[in-house]
Parts: structure tokens; sequence; C-alpha cells
């Protein structure tokens, strides 16, 4: 596991309060890509005995059911908030100061986001806005706000490959955002207008995502060398580039693959791989939703010569590809329409 910051400690905290560790009907799965800022707790059992409170932490842990819970109770400083069943979206909101504690009798499934001061702090600074105190929630009330954010943590999560950090990190930023307003009451105030980067920081920020075309690297990380918190950051690339730095990675990923694809005759797999996407299939996605085309319809439109001469590396060309997939399933691979023999792009 690669730990370029350590776990937090709340996690095994957690873990052995809540007796998963060393659990055969238990899993705790953390998210390395956001450094450990959260993670999927399930439990096929559920807990034989009520979990012992966490101490010594600070910070927040906000809960989302993934799955429904027929019955829960949640204590705070051994003083029961909560007793009752909880919906899928269910969404928990606890102050680590106030040792936490529940009784979780039946199986359960929740993404579980560790939420410190400091987030927050950089939340409200970078809106210029009054610090937030205290989140405050509901116990087990949906918020759709969380919920649909969080599967996409949670296909993070399941897909860790499929995901960069640059995106996580957006991802995150957003729901910090949420809680600051939605939960700690963060005041909706008109910013002072601040400039965008400077020279230097363009340079630095662009060189940074530049050498780093899958994603692989933190937000925070880029802001750091920018010499800015994370908010401050992501206000002025916006409003230096018009666009926040994800969707111009991703541009800049699409801006070097027609490079190869005019220059060279990779087959589409390999440009993809080169370009920084996780695969072909997240390429073409992408490359149609900015183009407005397939990459091989845009590579035989824009490539002078032949439109046969760039071979897909199984024997296809990527004109083939391209009218193959316009055919109707029912002609089938058979046709006889091509030299080579045909396959989906």
């Amino acid at each position: 596991m690669d730990q370029s910051r350590e776990v937090p400690t709340v996690w095994n905290q957690l873990a052995e309060a809540m007796y998963l560790k060393d659990s055969p009907t238990a899993e705790v799965r953390l998210s390395e890509a956001a450094s450990f800022s959260f993670g999927r707790l399930q439990s096929s059992q559920g807990l034989l005995e009520v979990a012992r409170p966490v101490v010594g932490e600070r910070g927040y842990i906000i809960a989302l059911q993934l799955k429904a819970i027929p019955f829960i109770e949640q204590f705070l400083s051994n003083k029961k908030v909560s007793s009752g069943s909880y919906p899928v979206g269910g969404v928990s909101v606890i102050n680590l100061q106030e040792e936490p504690a529940v009784l979780l009798p039946n199986p359960f499934d929740a993404l579980v986001l560790y939420v410190t001061q400091t987030d927050l702090d950089e939340t409200t600074d970078a809106h210029q806005a009054p610090r937030v105190e205290q989140l405050v929630w509901p116990h087990g009330v949906v918020d759709p706000v969380v919920y649909h954010l969080g599967q996409t943590l949670l296909s993070s999560l399941e897909q860790p490959h499929h995901a960069s950090k640059i995106f996580v990190d957006h991802v995150l930023y957003a729901l910090n955002c949420h809680f600051a307003y939605s939960y700690g009451g963060m005041t909706r105030s008109t910013p002072k207008v601040r400039g965008g980067l400077s020279p230097w920081q363009m340079r630095r920020a662009t060189a940074l995502l530049d050498a780093h075309l899958d994603g692989n690297i933190a937000l925070q990380q880029v802001a750091e060398a920018c010499d800015l918190s994370l908010g401050h950051f992501a206000r002025a690339f916006k409003k230096t580039f018009r666009r926040p730095p994800y969707t111009w990675l991703t541009e800049r990923r699409i801006e070097k693959a027609k490079d190869f694809m005019m220059n060279s005759r990779l087959p589409l797999a390999d440009i993809a791989a080169r370009s920084g996407f996780a695969d072909q299939s997240a390429f073409n996605r992408s490359f149609k939703r900015i183009q407005g085309m397939s990459p091989g319809i845009w590579r035989r439109r824009n490539t002078l010569g032949s439109s046969r001469q760039y071979n897909s590396g199984n024997g296809e060309t990527s004109s083939d590809q391209e009218v193959r997939s316009l055919l109707p399933p029912f002609l089938g691979s058979g046709v006889g329409l091509f030299d080579s023999q045909l396959t989906s792009d």
C-alpha cells in the first residue's frame, strides 16, 4: 500500500471500537487516492454488542448508509441520541470529540468520510466566510447531495484505477463545501474579487499537471506547489483558465491524443494509455464528449493520405472500425466487406 500520507488513526479506532478488525464477516476498505479521507465499512453479521466509544480523536465522521438498517442506536458521550431505522441514503454526522458509540445488531454497509476542521477551515477561507464551528444534521435523514456524490466516491473505491486523484479531490471539495454550507451554516457572501494565477503559478501548475496526465496527483499537492490553499488554488485556476483543473487536464489529454493520431500509426488503445486515460473506453467517452465524434472518425477525417493506413493492432484499420460500428447487428462480422476481420471499436 502506497502510504504517501500516513493513515489517520481514526480508522484504526473505528475498526477496533466496532469489532471489525480480523472479523471474517466484516470489511474495511479505505481510499488511498484521497489520502484515506473516506472508506467503506461493511458487515454481513452486524455488531453483537454496543461498539466501544471512539476517544481521543478530532474532526467528524459522516456516514452514508448504502443499505437500509432495521434498527440502530447511536450514543454521544454515553447519551443515546438516536434510535430506530435508517433508510438507504440516511446520513449521520458525528463529532469525534463527543466519544461516539453505536449499536448495530443487523448487517450494515456504509460509506464513511473523515472530515477534519482543517478541511472546513480551508473551505470557509476560500469562500471568505466565517469559520464553521460545528456540523449538525439530523441522524439518519436522507441527504440527496451526499448520496449522489457518495456514489461517485464509492465507484472510485471499487475501481481505483479508473478514478484519478484530481477527480476524487474535486468531488471531496464539493462535499466539504456542502457540509460547510448545509451542516455548518456557512453564509453565502459576495467574496472580494481575487485575481487568477500569477505567471509563475500558471507555469508551475500546468507543468505538474502535464507531468501527471493520468491525474495521479493530489490537487492539494498542486496547490501547495503554487503556495496557495486548496480552495484559493481551485478558484484562481478556474479564473485563469475558465475551467477547473480536472476539466483542463482532460482537455489536455485529448490534445495529446489528437497529436498522436495525426503523427503516428499507434493503435487507439496505445494512444489512450499514452495520453493518460485509464483505458480505451474512457478515452472514447471523453473524446466524443469534447470533440463530438469518436476518435476513429476524427482520425480518418484529419489524417492525410490513405484512411486505411492506421492499424488497430488486431488487423483492423481505424476506418474499418468506424464502418463496422455503424453496421446493423444482424450483419455480424462475416459480411466480407473488408480485407481484415472486423471487430467493434
